[in-house]
């Protein structure tokens, strides 16, 4: 099972600063990013692709995402809802959207090359309980701008003590990987939102501080920022997200982020996909804006039954970031003897 990114072909970008980007999925994840030069950061951020969204296959033309539901009914799916404080009123969405999406912009344009301690705890269940489960993995997360200016290329991977990525180590072993964190929110860039309908729930406190809680769902034949995901015959379909965020009501930075499938892929036994995040404030000294990033993740996927699979099973992720600083690669000249 691979993985891929349904992303705009170079001749359809439009000026603006463009992306591709792989959501939180499995295998491996980049984003690219290019910029048209202008000095102003509030005149920068991510622009919609001009590529023409997929057209909406019949299992999406009737789909109802969770925040069409009442709230009873959606706490019951996303029990972190259970203490918000709700609202029925939606006249402050519209600042809310952006106001994050600024700060979501802000992270793009002012992140930097990256590198934390990572620790995972990889499982591997079915219908018989954990299958196969492994100590935990340490390793050293890096995301990476390959370059500035012009054109730049975002790539989130793993490095063992020595240097060497690390990312295809848990497939050899019949494990996931799962990566791409720190760019979950970008749903909720300005230039992408138009791709999503939107619901304020309410307010509910985080960590003792207050947040605006906000749901989101991509609409189906509208949406271009999808992932690809290729089951073991070939077959390739498209993934469609629905989320609820956290949002902090002082400063607009996303804290919490909760994703999940918003549409089942019988076609390649994907019933259920969902990644929670949560992030926490990083200060770099020669950074002049904070970076929220990944502090502790969690991705759980559960398959389905398939001529390939005599029985369910599932995978769940879960990651532990600490220690973020700026990673800095070094040469040293040694003179020939």
């Amino acid at each position: 099972m691979s993985i891929g990114l349904n992303a705009p072909a170079a001749k359809d970008r439009r000026p603006g600063l463009q992306w591709r980007l792989g959501l939180a999925l499995i295998l491996f994840i980049n984003v690219m990013v290019t910029n048209d030069g202008r000095s102003q950061p509030a005149e920068r951020g991510f622009s919609r692709s001009a590529q023409e969204p997929s057209k909406p296959k019949p299992a999406e033309q009737n789909v109802h995402p969770y925040l069409e539901e009442p709230l009873k009914q959606l706490i019951k799916q996303i029990p972190e809802l259970k203490h918000v404080q709700p609202t029925t009123d939606q006249q402050e969405l519209p600042m809310i959207l952006r106001k994050t999406g600024e700060k979501v912009d802000e992270f793009f344009n002012n992140a930097v090359d990256l590198i934390a301690n990572e620790e995972i705890k990889q499982e591997r269940m079915s219908v018989f309980g954990v299958a196969g489960g492994r100590k935990p993995i340490r390793d050293s997360y890096l995301i990476v701008r390959d370059k500035e200016g012009k054109e730049g290329t975002f790539n989130e991977y793993r490095m063992d003590e020595d240097g060497n990525r690390v990312d295809e180590s848990g497939l050899r072993r019949g494990f996931l990987v799962t990566s791409g964190f720190a760019l979950t929110s970008a749903d909720f860039s300005p230039g992408y939102q138009p791709d999503s309908e939107f619901r304020y729930i309410g307010e509910e406190k985080i960590d003792g501080k207050d947040s605006y809680v906000v749901a989101f769902a991509q609409i189906p034949g509208k949406a271009v920022l999808t992932a690809v995901m290729s089951g073991p015959e070939g077959v390739a379909v498209e993934l469609l997200r629905q989320g609820v965020a956290w949002v902090d009501k002082e400063s607009f930075y996303i804290v919490r982020m909760r994703t999940d499938l918003l549409v089942r892929r019988p076609e390649i036994g994907l019933d259920e996909q969902t990644t929670k995040v949560k992030f926490s404030e990083v200060r770099l000294a020669d950074v002049a804006t904070p970076l929220w990033l990944p502090r502790d993740v969690s991705v759980y996927m559960r398959l389905g039954k398939s001529a390939n699979r005599p029985f369910e099973e599932a995978f769940l992720n879960e990651h532990h970031y600490t220690n973020y600083r700026r990673y800095r690669v070094s040469t040293r000249m040694v003179a020939p003897q």
